[in-house]
Formats: C-alpha cells, sequence, structure tokens
C-alpha cells in the first residue's frame, strides 16, 4: 500500500515539473458576463475549442458552489463540444466526490473518466498543456484505486503542487483548500495534522477571497473551513457575499446560515434559509425532479433557526411542509437519504427545542442498523434516527422502562462509541431532573471525560453540558450549573436553551446582574418570538423589561 502512494506522489511529481506543451494553447478565460455574475466569476484559462469554453466555465462555476448534478451536466455539454477536451471529463469527475456531505461515488466518477480513456496513464496524455496535465494528476490521484484515506492525500498533496507552480491560478489555490478539507475530515490523520489542514485550508481560501471577492470557490470554501465558533468570524464577510454572488446557486443561499449558526445570528440564519429552501423549491420545479430532491438539509437548518427565535409556531410548519412535499413520494431510493429522515429529524429537533414531547415524535419506531456499502451520510443520519429514538421513548411517559431497556442495549454493543452509549448518559440526566435520583448522582454530574465538540449546524442530540446544567441546578449546586452553560454557550453560541439555563443558573448562584445580561440576551434571540413561548413572560422580567 505505502508503494502504492511513493508510486503516486513520484508520478505527480514528475507531472509537476515537465512541461510538456506550450502555455499559450491556454487561450480561453471567462468574459464577464450575466452568467457569470449569477454564479460567481471564474476565470480559467484553458485549451478546449470555443464552443466549449460557455458550458465548461459554467459547469466549474456551479463545481465550486456544490451543484453537483447541474455541473456535470455542463462538463458533458463541454465534452459534446469537444471531445478532445480532457479537462472536460476530469471536471465531470470531481462532480461525484461529495466527501464534505458524506458522499463519494467512486463508480461514477470512474466511468466519466473512463469515456476519456480506459487507463490514467492514457488521459493525461490527452492533456494539451503542463498545466492541465497536473490537473489531471490531481483528479487521477483523487479516483485512484487506493483507499479513501491515500485518495484524499494524494490529490491534496497534487494541488499544493499546482498551486505553487501556478501562484495566479485562483482556481488551483480553490481545490487546494477543498481538498485539504478532504483531508482533515477523511484522510485518517492525528489531531494535530487536523488542525494544521485545517488552518491551511483556511489559508488558501482567504487568499482566493481577497484577490476576487467573487470567485464562488473562495467564498464557498473560506466559509467551510471557518465552519466553527473559534473561527467563525473570520468567515463572515463570505458569508455575506456568497449569496449576492451566486443567486443562481440554492446552496450559496444556504451556506452563509453555516457562519449565522456559529455566531448565533438567528435572523440572518431565517433569512439565509428561507431563500434557499424557497430557490431548492423553484429549481426542482424548473426540472421536473421528485420532490425528495428538494434540500431538506436547508429546511432543518431553518427550523433550527425559528426555534432559536422563539418562532415554534414557523418550526412546527416545517414539519407540516415536509410531510406535505413527501405524501406519497417513494423514499426506498438510496439517494434519497435526507429525505427518508427528514420529517423525524425534524419532530426531535421541535420538541427537544421546545420541551413539547407529544404528538408524532412519541410515535415508537425501530431504526434499523444501516447495511454495509451505504454512504457515511447515510450512517450518520441513521445513527441520529437510533439516538433520537432512545431519547423519545424515555421522554414520552416511558421514562424509567425506556432507561432500562436502553441499559440492557448498551450493554450488549461492542466496544467502540455508538450513539446509543450516548442516549444513555443523557436518558439518565434526563431521568435525574425528572425527579428519580440515582446511586451514582456525583458521577453522573461531573465533567465529561471527553469533552464535547462544536457542533457543525444543528446539533443533532441533545447538548450534554446543558443537560449536566439542568441536573446541577436541581441537585442544589448553581456554580456548577453555570460552568456548564458557560461551556455550552462555547460550543454553541447564542443558543436560546442554554441561555435560558445560564439565566436561571446564575440567580441561583445569587448573581442577579449576570442573570439579568443573560435575560436580556435571550430576548434578543426572542425579538420575533411567539407571544405565547412559555418562558417569555420570564425572561422579560428578569431582564427587567415590561
Amino acid at each position: 500500500m505505502m508503494r502504492a502512494t511513493s508510486s503516486l506522489v513520484s508520478c505527480l511529481a514528475a507531472i509537476l515539473a515537465t512541461v510538456a506543451v506550450s502555455q499559450a494553447q491556454e487561450r480561453h478565460t471567462h468574459p464577464p458576463g450575466a452568467e457569470a455574475s449569477r454564479l460567481g466569476t471564474v476565470a480559467f484559462a484553458n485549451s478546449g475549442a470555443d464552443a466549449a469554453q460557455a458550458p465548461f466555465l459554467r459547469g466549474l462555476a456551479l463545481l465550486h458552489s456544490f451543484e453537483y448534478d447541474e455541473a456535470a451536466e455542463a462538463f458533458r455539454a463541454a465534452q459534446a463540444a469537444d471531445p478532445s477536451f480532457a479537462m472536460a471529463f476530469w471536471g465531470e469527475a470531481v462532480t461525484y466526490s461529495h466527501l464534505l456531505w458524506g458522499e463519494d461515488d467512486v463508480v461514477g466518477a470512474r466511468r466519466a473518466l473512463n469515456r476519456l480513456a480506459p487507463s490514467g496513464d492514457a488521459r493525461l496524455a490527452k492533456a494539451k498543456t503542463a498545466r492541465e496535465q497536473a490537473y489531471g494528476a490531481a483528479v487521477e490521484a483523487l479516483f485512484a484505486d487506493v483507499d479513501l484515506s491515500m485518495r484524499v492525500r494524494g490529490f491534496a498533496e497534487a494541488m499544493r503542487g499546482i498551486t505553487a507552480r501556478y501562484p495566479d491560478d485562483l482556481d488551483a489555490a480553490a481545490f487546494t483548500s477543498l481538498a485539504l478539507m478532504f483531508v482533515g475530515q477523511v484522510g485518517q490523520l492525528p489531531p494535530d495534522q487536523r488542525q494544521t489542514a485545517r488552518a491551511d485550508a483556511v489559508t488558501f481560501a482567504q487568499r482566493v477571497f481577497k484577490t476576487d471577492p467573487s470567485h464562488p470557490g473562495g467564498v464557498h470554501y473560506l466559509i467551510h473551513a471557518t465552519d466553527d465558533p473559534e473561527l467563525a468570524l473570520r468567515g463572515l464577510d463570505a458569508a455575506r457575499r456568497y449569496a449576492e454572488i451566486a443567486p443562481e446557486a440554492e446552496h450559496a443561499q444556504h451556506m452563509p446560515s453555516h457562519i449565522f449558526v456559529q455566531l448565533g445570528l438567528w435572523s440572518d440564519a431565517v433569512a439565509s434559509d428561507e431563500r434557499a429552501w424557497a430557490a431548492s423549491r423553484a429549481e426542482i420545479k424548473a426540472r421536473k425532479l421528485s420532490n425528495a430532491d428538494l434540500s431538506f438539509h436547508s429546511l432543518q437548518w431553518l427550523q433550527y433557526a425559528y426555534l432559536q427565535s422563539g418562532r415554534y409556531r414557523a418550526s412546527r410548519g416545517t414539519i407540516g411542509t415536509a410531510r406535505e412535499v413527501l405524501a406519497g413520494v417513494d423514499l426506498s431510493v438510496p439517494a434519497y437519504t435526507d429525505a427518508r429522515y427528514t420529517v423525524g429529524w425534524l419532530e426531535f429537533q421541535h420538541a427537544a427545542s421546545t420541551g413539547d414531547w407529544s404528538g408524532a415524535v412519541c410515535e415508537p419506531s425501530a431504526v434499523m442498523r444501516p447495511q454495509q456499502g451505504v454512504s457515511d451520510r447515510e450512517r450518520s443520519f441513521n445513527m441520529t434516527a437510533s439516538y433520537q429514538a432512545a431519547i423519545a421513548a424515555v421522554m414520552c411517559d416511558r421514562g424509567a422502562t425506556a432507561v432500562e431497556a436502553l441499559r440492557k442495549q448498551v450493554a450488549e454493543l461492542p466496544a467502540g462509541p455508538d450513539p446509543l452509549r450516548a442516549a444513555l448518559l443523557h436518558a439518565e440526566l434526563l431521568t435525574y431532573i425528572g425527579g428519580k435520583t440515582p446511586a451514582n448522582l456525583d458521577t453522573l454530574l461531573a465533567d465529561p471525560a471527553t469533552p464535547s465538540r462544536a457542533a457543525v449546524g444543528p446539533p443533532s442530540t441533545l447538548r450534554l453540558e446543558e443537560l449536566l446544567g439542568q441536573a446541577r441546578l436541581k441537585a442544589g449546586r448553581p456554580r456548577e450549573a453555570v460552568a456548564a452553560y458557560e461551556r455550552a454557550l462555547q460550543l454553541t453560541p447564542n443558543r436560546s436553551n442554554a441561555l435560558l439555563g445560564l439565566a436561571r443558573a446564575r440567580r441561583a448562584a445569587g448573581d442577579a446582574q449576570g442573570a439579568a445580561e443573560a435575560y436580556r440576551r435571550l430576548l434578543d434571540n426572542w425579538r420575533n418570538a411567539d407571544a405565547d413561548v412559555p418562558a417569555l413572560k420570564e425572561a422579560r422580567e428578569g431582564a427587567g423589561s415590561k
């Protein structure tokens, strides 16, 4: 396996060091125009025929915005216009790699590559310039016949080489940023090297954004690379700009909410995902696709922003919308992962945020373990569904019995992380909060051995720090509860449930001024809240408002 990696790296180095064809053949650039302005602006010199330029550059802009299906169609149009244009085939291949989404269609990518030529060497021989050959080598590394971690590391190393050789190539810098995020996610690196990869991804994306704020890759990848509460301020300018420069891309309407959520800017997040959901519905209608292809990801994020804003009726409305658009749709198609799980996800999030454990969320559900060969995305959704079903069983008047059943399930699990282990800990805390004191209370209320991590987007589970805050407050340990809630707000800034808990804990600890400050922050979140939100009166009184 190591020999394969060394051989691949040597091959890439040789390609990057060789200038086989005159750079004069890379004559085309992207002229400014209406189409460019609606997807952002890309300028990629290339050797394709004149007729291939518009579809190729459109495909590139769409690819940078993860509009994969439309990007693949555009690249295929470029191939039809110029069958000898190797970059159009390599571009299409990349549209099958959705690694930041937990999806990786290697078969589809290799099928696209094989239409150019049956082997990597034969495909690279078709490149008309050294720069295009270097790009081709990077794509070949991404879909080489080695394991995924080696593939993404080879891709990243190749893209770094292109960026070093062509420092003015913004697309090279953008794809280097993306490749480094791939490495950080699935490259099987130790924590310090993952952090370095992420820092470098931010640097490359910032380079593109600073040079051309209208480049879709620069803004998009900078948002992804800074999708963390500690880094999010560095992506805020990009978030403010992305939807404006690429109004034709539905994903560009949604992505700014990644930064808004990390900073707790709930009104901005609502506006972002309302636009994204509307754009998704319009796109599905225009392209005559199944409603299962709708961006339920955007709908889930929209619901979360509604919940943080105290707009509980709007949150409930997202559940009704999901049920309506999916009525009669066959969800057994493997590609319909998000659609398959979205109603259950929305029901759980509404209950967890509002405390309303009634109705459909309490209907018992059996969650099957995922089969071999499913995508990481499917596996992640399935694990979340297992957790949520276990918590719902505890909260829906099945408390002690459900906890005991869960404890037996966990005892039978093989060693290693599992969502049901987290569910058991959370269930035990919930049971104590609900009135039953366990024998191991001190252990239960202690700081976790493994600290929680910041969530990317709406948390898929209950937040441990918030549960600890509630439990410690019940146990008469308000200062420890304050510490738990403050930690919760570091991980999920400005989250309304954590602010409400912090205000109550500070008040119990005798910190009236600190409690009032937390209540005021909560009221700022709830400035458009429903009038009947249960804690709204408490917050107003605690903040000193009328």
